[in-house]
Parts: structure tokens; C-alpha cells; sequence
């Protein structure tokens, strides 16, 4: 009796351990490989991917393919960062379904899925179409996965907008409705210390011009001081030396397109090793924008060495001007106020309340 009753207990536990495993299976986290694809057809149509929309509560931002370089729509066709664009279109192409969510609207908002309408969501709207403009996918991409435990393979939540289901699927989307993330912000920096010369000129005739006669000298002259007049602090005319430092945009507009408004500021700014930069800047809607060309003068050059170094300074400006020519671009605004500043503001009476308290700064 009691051999039977054994036998019985090892048998159910058994059963026990088999239908854990099973259990254990079916919860445990498929390979990816077996998992199906989110957007079964992409992966064959990704060449013919040509325009690009994301759209969030607060922005939206518009990319098409053009001679196989991709441009923003919004920015009269400025480059967008290649990779960016193709991490967007392979990451969509490499979602696996993972899990099926809730297809009940009111909790949508749990998972980011709501869609881009609703007040200060997180849901953007991805759009991707042919060049004939016929959608290929057209899907809210929500929130990343919750569960933070190192056994998850990095995922988020996704919805098809003609579909109330939404799902778990594993992934990576590195998108953004917001323009500037597309772009190189930055286009050049020519640092402070190898400025020689920044001339202004303002459209009603005032100008004037700060010069360095040599490196590492540490404040700018004003060419042409007349008598009775100081040079404001070094504080403030240093700021003339850093029009070319960290030049970072928010945008652009085709120079074929726009045309600029109001009084024009012009500047000449010339750098120790020969580079001439010609800036045109003016400001529209409180927006500043500004256009950069540059040019070469080897005659500027005092020292062999740099004259050695000529075609590499060539090569650097032949690469600004593939970069700025044709454009306007949107600048800081503490960047555009350096621009603005006259001849009263750089020179002053010696006596004047205005520029003792200037230079006590």
C-alpha cells in the first residue's frame, strides 16, 4: 500500500514539474527570431520609402528624399542627419510583436498610444510613404516598455492608427517630432582667439571696426578712435570675437525662397589665418537669421609656418561653403545682438557715466 502511494506521489509530481516547464515556456520570453514582425512587408519596401512624417502633440516635422539626400520640408529642403533617417525607417522595419495590449481607449493613455491630438501626450504619429505619397505604415509609437529588468530586450508600446489594439513589441525608435533634433546644430566654430579683425556695418552708414595686430593679443583696438572717445571694457568689445565661436542653428531657409526684411546689418570678420568671413544678418518676426560666405586672403599671413598650412585652410572653407552657401539661418538671439551694436556703443566719452559703470563689469 504504502509502494503504491509512492509511486502515485512521484507520478503527480512529475505532472508537477512537467506542467511548470510548459508553464514556464509559454511565459518566458520568445527569441526574436521567432517572434513576427509589426510591419511584415517593410523590410522588402524600405527603398521605396521616400517621404517621412512624425507627427506630436506640439510639433510636427516633414522629411522627403530628394536626389537621395533626405531635407525637412519646413526648412526649404535643408539636410537632414542621413543617419537619423535611417535609423527611423530600420528600427520600424525591425519591430517584433512581443505581447497584445489593451484595445480599450480609455486606457490607451497607460501606454502612450492615445495618439497625438490629446493634450500634452507623448504619442507621436510615424508616417511613412512612397514617392507617389501612398502610405506604407502609418503608426502611433507610445511609451518604452515599463519593466526595467535586465531579462527585457528594449521595447515600446505601438498602436496602427486604424486599429483600437495596440501591442508590446521589441524595438527601438529614436524619433522626434522636433525639428532641430534632425539637423547638425552646429555648422562651424572658429574660436574667439583666432579672430584679427570684425568689421560692422549697419544700413544707415555707422561702422566701425576692432582689430588685433597680432596673437594672443588680449582686447581689440578700434581702428580710427577719435579724440575724446574710449574704448568700451574689454569685457564687452571681446564679445565681437566670438561672432564666429559655437555657431549653432535653429533652422533654415533657402535664400531662393526668402529674401531678407528690414535693415540688413553686414559684418566682415577676417581670422589670423587668412579666412574671411562675409555675414549678412537681419531679423524677421523677432526670429534673427543670418548668412555666412567665406573666402580665402593668404596675403593675410605673417608666418611660414601658416603659409605651409594654406590648402588645409583652403580645404576648411571650400567645406564651410558647402555648408552655409545659399542659406539663411536662424541664430541664437545673443549671437544676433552682436551684430546690432554701433559705433556709440564701442566708443564712448572717457567721462561718461554710461561707460565707467560698463567697465566697472
Amino acid at each position: 500500500m504504502f509502494k503504491n502511494k509512492l509511486i502515485v506521489l512521484s507520478l503527480v509530481t512529475v505532472c508537477v514539474i512537467v506542467a511548470a516547464t510548459i508553464f514556464v515556456k509559454i511565459r518566458a520570453p520568445q527569441l526574436g527570431k521567432d517572434k513576427p514582425s509589426f510591419f511584415p512587408e517593410l523590410a522588402e519596401q524600405m527603398e521605396s520609402v521616400n517621404h517621412i512624417t512624425i507627427q506630436g502633440y506640439a510639433e510636427t516635422i516633414n522629411l522627403s528624399r530628394v536626389n537621395d539626400v533626405w531635407v525637412i520640408d519646413e526648412f526649404d529642403a535643408y539636410p537632414a542627419l542621413p543617419d537619423k533617417v535611417k535609423s527611423a525607417v530600420l528600427g520600424a522595419a525591425d519591430l517584433k510583436i512581443n505581447s497584445v495590449k489593451t484595445k480599450l481607449a480609455r486606457l490607451y493613455h497607460r501606454l502612450g498610444v492615445e495618439g497625438p491630438e490629446v493634450v500634452d501626450t507623448t504619442s507621436l504619429l510615424l508616417s511613412l510613404e512612397n514617392a507617389e505619397k501612398n502610405k506604407l505604415i502609418e503608426v502611433i509609437i507610445g511609451k518604452p516598455r515599463r519593466s526595467s529588468t535586465s531579462q527585457n530586450s528594449p521595447g515600446l508600446y505601438v498602436r496602427n492608427i486604424d486599429d483600437e489594439q495596440s501591442y508590446l513589441v521589441d524595438g527601438v525608435m529614436d524619433i522626434t517630432s522636433v525639428k532641430t533634433d534632425w539637423i547638425e546644430r552646429t555648422i562651424f566654430d572658429i574660436p574667439a582667439e583666432a579672430i584679427k579683425s570684425v568689421r560692422i556695418d549697419h544700413a544707415d552708414g555707422d561702422t566701425f571696426t576692432l582689430y588685433k595686430n597680432e596673437k594672443g593679443q588680449e582686447q581689440f583696438e578700434l581702428q580710427n578712435l577719435a579724440a575724446g572717445k574710449k574704448i568700451a571694457s574689454e569685457l564687452i568689445i571681446n564679445r565681437f570675437g566670438s561672432i564666429l565661436s559655437d555657431v549653432q542653428i535653429s533652422g533654415a531657409r533657402s535664400q531662393e525662397k526668402a529674401q531678407p526684411q528690414g535693415n540688413t546689418i553686414h559684418a566682415k570678420v577676417v581670422s589670423f589665418e587668412g579666412i574671411i568671413a562675409n555675414i549678412t544678418a537681419f531679423e524677421v518676426d523677432g526670429i534673427p537669421y543670418a548668412s555666412y560666405e567665406f573666402s580665402y586672403d593668404e596675403s593675410l599671413l605673417l608666418i611660414e609656418d601658416e603659409k605651409n598650412n594654406a590648402d588645409n585652410v583652403r580645404a576648411f572653407i571650400a567645406n564651410l561653403n558647402v555648408r552655409t552657401l545659399n542659406w539663411w539661418f536662424e541664430i541664437p538671439e545673443f549671437k544676433y545682438e552682436i551684430f546690432t551694436k554701433r559705433s556709440d556703443f564701442v566708443a564712448r566719452d572717457s567721462n561718461s557715466k554710461i561707460f565707467i559703470e560698463d567697465d566697472a563689469e
